[in-house]
């Protein structure tokens, strides 16, 4: 099978090669799954480079995120099947065309366009968390966050309107903000010194209770000034480079509460059901295209390392996510089976039952 190893940190051109290795073998409670898409991501990038605090053990094969098909089962696996599209665990190194791995804890991965859904295994997962995990928000609650035009910061938008949240929008240049009212948002805000005022103007004078932050540095005060007291910044990015800054009496006086989130750690805290369920939905929402993550160029395997050139030169945040198709695999033809009690937990999820209960299940559950 063909896998891009990486030897060495630096230029992708002279560190990484595409390879015929061994075919992967499902051991013992593992499965092999044939690969569909993967995501090129700002920090596998970053552990090609070889940037502080992304090395790796070398040799590798890069890949954070991907989705693909059982085509193998390993001794000892029970409530899986073949043909079954499953995301790769996150950083099973998926530039390859198949990955052994193991069978605990895989997530079920929507039908649908292979492209798009490799893209939905962490960014609306994580942008649903952030707004149900950290705060209880009812319909016509407010929510600010800044790096509105990043990935997570879309599907914040997107799902906002299935939760009946309002967002106030913050971006650091005014080109994006048309982008960002054609997927749905209503106020887009610069993130001057004055964001509070103009805030407050927005939502007239409406407490928020949670910020979403992903810049971090000063933008974290900016944000955390346009809470009301005892309210939550919740902090998944340092996009500026910056440790997020808030001064002391925020915390003191005001209540201000500050959360660090990592995205990972973040979904394995809720119990598989809740996990299932989640993305259950957010399949249901891409069939419906009332989701849709944004693509800035798709690569097939043979051309993986133009596709990390690509992610190195434009990052993944205006311009969307670079996408590596590995293969199209058909799905299996549908055959009658028994559905077990947390199939039909899942299938009562699937069907088209609005967001907030869902929200409420992933709580009664996770």
């Amino acid at each position: 099978m063909k896998a891009l190893i990486q030897t060495d940190y630096g230029d992708p051109g002279r560190v990484l090669e595409l390879h015929d290795v061994p075919d992967a073998t499902a051991g013992a409670g593992q499965v092999v799954i044939d690969l569909e898409a993967a995501v090129v991501h700002a920090a596998d990038a970053r552990t090609v480079l070889g940037t502080e605090g992304f090395r790796k053990k070398l040799p590798r094969t890069p890949g954070y995120e991907g989705v693909g098909r059982i085509s193998q089962l390993g001794p000892g696996v029970k409530g899986l099947n073949l043909g079954t599209r499953v995301f790769a665990p996150l950083g099973a190194g998926t530039y390859r065309e198949r990955v052994a791995v193991s069978a605990e804890g895989l997530i079920q991965a929507p039908e649908g366009d292979a492209v798009q859904v490799a893209l939905l295994s962490l960014s609306p997962a994580i942008a649903l968390l952030l707004m149900q995990d950290f705060v209880k928000l009812a319909p016509d609650d407010w929510v600010v966050q800044n790096a509105a035009n990043s990935p997570v910061g879309r599907m914040v938008i997107q799902l906002a309107r299935e939760l009946k949240v309002r967002v106030v929008n913050v971006v650091k240049s005014s080109p994006v903000i048309p982008e960002l009212k054609e997927i749905g948002a209503g106020a887009v805000l610069l993130d001057t010194e004055d964001l509070r005022d103009r805030v407050v103007a927005v939502t007239q004078g409406a407490p928020i209770r949670l910020a979403l932050d992903a810049v971090g540095g000063d933008a974290t005060t900016r944000l955390a000034n346009c809470l009301a007291e005892d309210g939550t910044v919740v902090n998944y990015g340092a996009m500026s480079g910056q440790p997020c800054q808030l001064p002391s009496e925020m915390l003191g006086t005001r209540g201000i509460r500050l959360c660090g989130v990592n995205p990972a750690r973040q979904l394995a805290r809720h119990k598989p059901e809740a996990r299932q369920a989640i993305y259950s939905r957010i399949g249901k929402l891409l069939a419906a295209r009332r989701l849709q993550a944004r693509i800035a160029a798709t690569y097939d395997l043979a051309h993986a390392i133009e596709a990390i050139q690509h992610a190195l030169t434009i990052g993944d945040k205006r311009f969307g996510k670079v996408v590596i198709h590995i293969k199209d695999i058909p799905p299996p033809a549908p055959a009658a089976e028994k559905e077990s009690p947390a199939h039909s937990v899942v299938s009562a999820i699937v069907e088209d039952v609005p967001l907030e209960e869902v929200v409420a299940e992933i709580e009664s559950v996770g």
